[in-house]
């Protein structure tokens, strides 16, 4: 039953991508580029947890889930970047300033190295069972634990209140705020985490559409006349 759930989110995440994709024409670079490489991810990481107890324990299971934390170490901290496009594309002043930008790649490579200590170079992998679903977790003992997701989350969540504020697009805010408030219960119960990933995914998306095609200089009204409030 649960094996199933996991596959479902797994083609959620397909059709997300997909639809992050069909929009790299009108609105190009970081903004579709980054939330399609996540959502391929998470396509992976779905799909090897949905049929992980098909395939048992073993060398082909354990193979084929190094990517998970691979994937995630080093592609999550990349929406601390897409958050700063994003808040740049709507006309937000202060995401054009030098120091910020300087900030949010500091930080985004703070968070990716942390991840790859933690999860490329220090992965230790054993089974879990977790209702019918069988996978492997990084046993491994962290001095930062989720900490990297939690503030990728946040930031995202900063930004989304931000836009909305701004620019009165709120769905951003509210897809993070799901994802963050989530996060705690998701040790304890998988799906929750993996079915949240799915709304802040979704964020992204209805972020995306919701982006002017070209960019727009700053100006008083800019920032309240980027993203329609939806």
């Amino acid at each position: 039953m649960i094996s199933s759930v996991f596959a479902l989110l797994a083609i959620a995440q397909v059709c997300l991508a997909v639809s992050v994709a069909r929009c790299r024409r009108t609105v190009p670079g970081l903004p579709t580029v980054v939330p399609v490489l996540v959502c391929a991810a998470l396509v992976w990481d779905n799909g090897v947890i949905a049929v992980g107890d098909l395939l048992g324990a073993g060398p082909l299971l354990e193979t084929l889930s190094v990517p998970r934390f691979a994937a995630h170490a080093l592609l999550t901290p990349l929406l601390v970047l897409w958050s700063l496009s994003v808040a740049d594309r709507a006309g937000l002043p202060w995401a054009r300033r030098r120091g910020v930008r300087g900030a949010a790649v500091g930080l985004t490579a703070l968070l990716v190295a942390a991840g790859v200590l933690h999860d490329v170079l220090g992965l230790t992998l054993r089974t879990e069972r977790w209702a019918d679903t069988l996978r492997y977790v990084n046993d491994a003992a962290s001095p930062v634990g989720p900490l990297p997701a939690i503030v990728t989350g946040l930031v995202v969540l900063l930004t989304g209140i931000a836009l909305w504020r701004s620019t009165g697009f709120a769905r951003l805010a509210v897809a993070a705020a799901v994802m963050v408030a989530v996060s705690g219960a998701a040790a304890t119960v998988p799906p929750l985490g993996n079915a949240a990933e799915v709304v802040l995914n979704a964020g992204l998306l209805m972020t995306v559409r919701a982006m002017p095609v070209r960019k727009r200089k700053p100006s008083a009204s800019s920032a309240r006349s980027a993203l329609p409030p939806r």
